[in-house]
């Protein structure tokens, strides 16, 4: 006689003594046991039965975290150090002659226009660093030319 076999391959009986075997290591992983009794022989007492009471561990409550709010404030423009910051203006100062305005921050990045101490400068984007210096993305107002200079050549400006 032929056994019979599963599509896969396997015995017909594999699947549930699979399930026979995972059931018991359940059991025993939770700490749950089944008594079983012998038969009651001939003169001995009659098998009581036993009662099997499962009682679940407590789960620890759990704190929920405060939920974070969807929009937060818009900060304020902090001043850095320097006391630059974005929507101020700068002075450019301490060149000797001009201050270069640059396509990206860094020493090697292209001029694009040079401005002479003293100029006022509108102050976009930053600070980055690149090169070991504070970069800041500034606007000539005069003709709208826009680059990146090092702070160590701009001074905040007064307010007009």
């Amino acid at each position: 006689m032929q056994a019979r076999s599963r599509q896969s391959g396997g015995p017909w009986w594999l699947g549930p003594l699979i399930g026979v075997l995972l059931g018991g290591l359940c059991l025993g992983a939770y700490g749950l046991a089944i008594n079983v009794q012998p038969l009651a022989s001939n003169g001995g007492p009659a098998p009581t039965a036993r009662v099997i009471t499962i009682t679940p561990s407590p789960v620890p409550p759990t704190e929920t975290p405060a939920p974070t709010p969807l929009i937060s404030p818009t900060p304020a423009p902090s001043p850095t150090p320097a006391g630059l910051f974005i929507g101020g203006e700068a002075i450019v100062s301490g060149t000797g002659s001009a201050l270069r305005l640059r396509s990206d921050p860094g020493l090697q990045s292209t001029t694009l226009k040079t401005v002479a101490d003293g100029t006022r400068l509108k102050i976009l984007e930053g600070p980055r660093q690149a090169d070991d210096l504070t970069w800041w993305r500034l606007e000539d107002p005069s003709d709208g030319a826009q680059g990146w200079a090092a702070e160590r050549f701009l001074i905040p400006a007064a307010a007009p």
